[in-house]
C-alpha cells in the first residue's frame, strides 16, 4: 500500500480492503478527477509556443506511464526531461499538464478507468511536490509570514479569520484573503512572496475546490508550503497527504503548532 499513489491508498483502504476513516469514497473520487481535469484546463490556458515542447508521442508516453503498473515510470520521464534542461515552468506547462489533458481525452473515450485516473492523480501530486527541489528561488518575506485563505466557494470564514488573528497575536505577518478563486490566489501568491499558505475548508463538499487550489499553487509556486485547516482537516486527518499539501490540522492549537512546524522547516532550509 505504501507505493500506491495518494488517492488510491485513500480509496482502496488498508490491506484488508477496509476503507480508512475520513473522506467518503465519493469525495475521494471527486478529488482524483479534479486533479486531472484542473491540470487539463490549465494546459488549455497556457497553450502557446514554448521551449523544448515534447511531441504528441512523448505526451502520450507520459500519459501511459502515469497509469502504468510501474509506479516510478512517469517520474523517470519527467526527471529525464529535467536532466535534459527543462525548467520547472516547462515541465509543468509542456509535460505534466498536456499529459493530464491527454488522460482527460482517454477518460472520455473510455480508454482508462477511474482507478487509472486515481493512480495518475496521485502520481502527479507526488511529482509536483518533488519538483519543489528544483523550483526557481524567490525572495520570501522575513520572519513568520503566511497567506491565509478560504478555498474558493467556502462560505464559512470565521475559522480562517480566527486563525489569522491568533497567528498575528503570536507575531506572524498574515495576509487574510476570502472569496478568491484559485487563479486569484495564485496571483496573490506570486506577488506576495509568501512562504506558507494556509487553506481553510469546512466540509467534504469543498474537496473539489481544495484540490484545484493545491494544484494551482503547486504549479505557480512550488517552493511554498501548503497547510490545510478547518472542519475538513478535523474530519479527515490524512487530508494533507490526500491532496498533496504539506500539513493539516483541525482546531486552533493544533493548527498553530503545525504552522510553527512549517516555519521551522523553512528556517532549516536556509541554514547552510
Amino acid at each position: 500500500m505504501i507505493d500506491m499513489p495518494i488517492p488510491v491508498r485513500a480509496i482502496e483502504g488498508d490491506a484488508q480492503g477496509q476503507l480508512r476513516a475520513g473522506l467518503s469514497q465519493a469525495a475521494l473520487i471527486v478529488l482524483a478527477q479534479e486533479v486531472i481535469l484542473h491540470l487539463a484546463r490549465w494546459s488549455d490556458r497556457h497553450a502557446h509556443a514554448a521551449d523544448a515542447a515534447p511531441c504528441p508521442a512523448e505526451i502520450q508516453g507520459l500519459a501511459d506511464a502515469l497509469v502504468s503498473r510501474d509506479p516510478d515510470a512517469a517520474r523517470r520521464i519527467v526527471f529525464h526531461a529535467r536532466a535534459q534542461g527543462a525548467g520547472h515552468e516547462s515541465l509543468c506547462r509542456n509535460h505534466i499538464a498536456p499529459a493530464a489533458q491527454r488522460l482527460g481525452v482517454m477518460w472520455e473515450d473510455d480508454d482508462v478507468t477511474f482507478s487509472d485516473m486515481a493512480i495518475a492523480a496521485g502520481r502527479i501530486l507526488s511529482i509536483l511536490r518533488e519538483l519543489r527541489e528544483m523550483a526557481p528561488p524567490f525572495e520570501p518575506r522575513g520572519g513568520r509570514c503566511a497567506l491565509i485563505a478560504t478555498v474558493p466557494g467556502e462560505l464559512h470564514s470565521i475559522g480562517a479569520t480566527m486563525a489569522a488573528d491568533m497567528l498575528r497575536n503570536k507575531g506572524w505577518d498574515v495576509d487574510l484573503r476570502m472569496g478568491q478563486s484559485e487563479t486569484d490566489l495564485a496571483r496573490t501568491l506570486r506577488g506576495g512572496g509568501y512562504p506558507i499558505v494556509g487553506l481553510s475548508a469546512s466540509t467534504p463538499e469543498r474537496i473539489r475546490a481544495l484540490a484545484r487550489a493545491v494544484v494551482e499553487l503547486r504549479l505557480v509556486a512550488p517552493g511554498v508550503l501548503i497547510f490545510v485547516g478547518g472542519g475538513l482537516a478535523e474530519l479527515d486527518p490524512n487530508i494533507a497527504v490526500r491532496v498533496g499539501a504539506d500539513a493539516a490540522a483541525g482546531g486552533a492549537e493544533p493548527s498553530l503548532a503545525a504552522m510553527e512546524k512549517l516555519h521551522l522547516q523553512l528556517v532549516s532550509r536556509q541554514v547552510p
